[in-house]
């Protein structure tokens, strides 16, 4: 990066020291293993770096960058069977007792049982708030397929988690603590997040993840260098 103009670098540098974290989040979401994850974020964030110039000016340049990191991850997810489940090897956020983080655990082991389909469109469907036809577009998918596999993965989750449908209640976040530093920007974006239980679990399990992720003080450096080195190798 060193031959870019030095305001161009600091102004990527900045985005990607504020939305790696939960980029990466969002990606162990949608696939259970670090490693894929890791290198789809990777990936996506050497393609924003590449036209940077240009979404730079967009009002979100987080959106299309996520939007690239779950199609490279689905071309190595779709891949996967169900129940196929790796071990995350993560920290665990100094802000969540053991209850939540046992609650967090436990939610990512029951996506870890849905079929591939179920879990990545239920996962953009009920915490990135995409429309049917905006994930059937990405997946290439009928809308009637992202909808019934929804459906399905709503049911499951449900059914596995002892929960009605629509049901609301009281419960508190899994990572209570940091609702007011970043956990909102998750929620707000939601609509109808506050009215339905399962994408609040999904939003905490979301959170938890993403803090844990920021628990390891060293990730954002090795994901940097490691970013540095891909854009090296590619010219």
């Amino acid at each position: 990066m060193n031959a870019e103009p030095v305001g161009r670098q600091r102004d990527f540098t900045t985005f990607f020291a504020c939305t790696y974290s939960s980029t990466l989040a969002q990606a162990i979401m949608l696939c259970g293993d670090r490693a894929d994850a890791e290198d789809a974020t990777q990936e996506a964030f050497v393609e924003a770096y590449r036209v940077w110039d240009r979404i730079a000016a967009y009002d979100t340049p987080e959106a299309w960058t996520r939007r690239v990191m779950v199609q490279r991850l689905w071309k190595a997810y779709r891949k996967r069977k169900a129940g196929q489940q790796r071990l995350l090897h993560l920290p665990v956020p100094v802000q969540a007792g053991p209850e939540q983080t046992a609650e967090a655990r436990e939610v990512l082991r029951l996506l870890a049982t849905l079929p591939p389909r179920q879990r990545i469109t239920l996962v953009l469907f009920c915490l990135e708030g995409r429309s049917q036809q905006e994930i059937a577009t990405t997946l290439r998918m009928s809308r009637g397929g992202v909808a019934a596999n929804v459906a399905k993965a709503r049911q499951t989750l449900r059914e596995a988690l002892g929960m009605a449908a629509d049901e609301v209640n009281g419960r508190a976040p899994l990572v209570a603590g940091m609702s007011a530093v970043w956990r909102g920007r998750f929620e707000a974006q939601r609509i109808g997040a506050g009215q339905d239980q399962l994408v609040r679990v999904l939003l905490d399990t979301q959170a938890w993840l993403r803090a844990a992720v920021e628990a390891d003080p060293q990730a954002l450096e090795r994901a940097r260098a490691a970013l540095a080195q891909r854009l090296a190798e590619d010219g």
